[in-house]
């Protein structure tokens, strides 16, 4: 099973757009596991799989004991598509956790126990935006991350998840995917994201997630661009994106083991 974390510590980003219609593309080529590792639980709701607020039935449970990771995993409206929810008690629990010695692979533990690698051919996770423990378990069994850039705060926030990542995950064996992702017209900006991009070292995404007003309101209909306007631009880079993304596996394009100057100050 390949795992892909789709993570910026910045919201705002179109990181939770970007993994749902993920997962969706991916679920044409094998059976897709979506996770929503967001205490905001954006995609949970978009999907109708919980209200963002009970924890019965999430990952929250899963994470405690209180049900398996299999009891909270449900059938979507697509094919080859299940998910688990989230729950604004992620926040909670991550705070709790934190105290306990191998926090970070709590996720990792649970996803080995029952076997889920057998019964899936991707894991596609939301992460939240910001750093903590539930990011941790979001960045510690990945394999790829695909990390969009709509902005130069983007950009910069990168910096903090870049060392998260060096930091859990230290011999590098990760691949990275920077994605420019609904870039404003204003003249020069889009050049100035990918000028910032370049001058730290950052290789860039072939595909491009372009402004779609389709793409904007894809939340409201189910979460999925390939169901609800197939024939849109946002579903045409999304289709270029999960290609990209499984080129990954094939080519095998890793971590970047240089410094990285984000501007600010340089991590290592």
């Amino acid at each position: 099973m390949n795992i892909i974390t789709v993570i910026n510590a910045k919201g705002g980003c179109g990181k939770s757009t970007i993994a749902m219609s993920l997962a969706s593309g991916l679920a044409r080529y094998g059976r897709i596991l979506f996770m929503d590792l967001d205490p905001q639980a954006q995609v949970t709701q978009w999907l109708s799989a919980g209200d963002g607020l009970t924890p019965q039935g999430t990952l929250v449970t899963a994470l405690t004991g209180a049900q398996t990771l299999s009891e909270v995993i449900q059938s979507t409206g697509y094919e080859k598509l299940w998910f688990v929810a989230s729950a604004d008690g992620l926040e909670d629990l991550g705070r709790e956790i934190s105290h306990s010695e191998g926090y970070p692979a709590m996720l990792s533990q649970l996803i080995a126990q029952e076997n889920i690698a057998d019964r899936f051919d991707w894991l596609v996770i939301d992460s939240p935006n910001q750093i903590s423990p539930i990011m941790e378990n979001a960045i510690f069994p990945a394999d790829a991350f695909v990390i969009p850039f709509e902005s130069t705060k983007a950009v910069k926030s990168y910096a903090s998840v870049y060392k998260l990542l060096l930091r859990l995950r230290p011999s590098g064996d990760f691949r990275l995917l920077h994605v420019l992702s609904n870039l404003t017209r204003l003249p020069g900006y889009r050049r100035r994201v990918i000028a910032m991009l370049e001058a730290d070292g950052l290789a860039i995404a072939r595909s491009e997630i372009r402004t779609c007003g389709w793409l904007a309101q894809v939340d409201e209909n189910g979460g999925s661009i390939f169901h609800y306007r197939p024939l849109s631009n946002g579903a045409q880079d999304m289709a270029a994106l999960t290609d990209e993304v499984r080129e990954l596996f094939t080519n095998g394009r890793t971590a970047q083991t240089e410094p990285v100057d984000t501007g600010s100050e340089t991590i290592l």
